[in-house]
């Protein structure tokens, strides 16, 4: 009985430290001022909504950068130009060249088609001046309510 004391000790003193690192890596990220939303009404803080842009909108939006500790997000609503699948995860993109191309990565495409209109959603990274990548994304098929700009 006595040796598992030290043993009880040690899994409380790494649930504890597991713990403080979990809230320091939250804290980390930093939130973005409201004026960085100004004139940018596709991009929102985390898992808030935000209004979606059009294919033709949308470069008009995209931010030079983004500071590494913050997370934005980003919707866009276009025609869908690419569906793939690895067996795990899907990638659903719209709009075309040789304007901004926005790829989603996300867990599934419902019943999206080439053609179809849809919605995205999700955490915006910029890979160059004409690919954006949504990751965390849902996609969905566009309905009346999600005017573009």
């Amino acid at each position: 009985m006595t040796r598992s004391r030290p043993v009880l000790r040690y899994v409380l003193a790494g649930t504890c430290l597991g713990l403080v690192l979990a809230a320091g890596q939250a804290a980390a990220q930093s939130l973005l001022p409201d004026s960085f939303f100004v004139d940018r009404p596709a991009f929102s803080h985390p898992e808030q909504p935000g209004k979606p842009a059009s294919c033709e909108s949308i470069a008009a939006q995209l931010p030079d950068s983004v500071p590494r500790d913050s997370r934005v997000d980003m919707a866009i609503a276009g025609t869908v130009s690419l569906i793939r699948t690895d067996g795990a995860l899907w990638y659903v993109a719209v709009c075309a060249a040789p304007g901004v191309r926005v790829l989603c990565v996300t867990y599934g495409a419902g019943d999206l088609k080439l053609g179809d209109k849809a919605v995205l959603r999700g955490g915006y990274n910029r890979q160059d001046s004409r690919h954006v990548l949504l990751d965390p994304c849902l996609a969905s098929p566009w309905n009346e309510g999600d005017a573009a700009e």
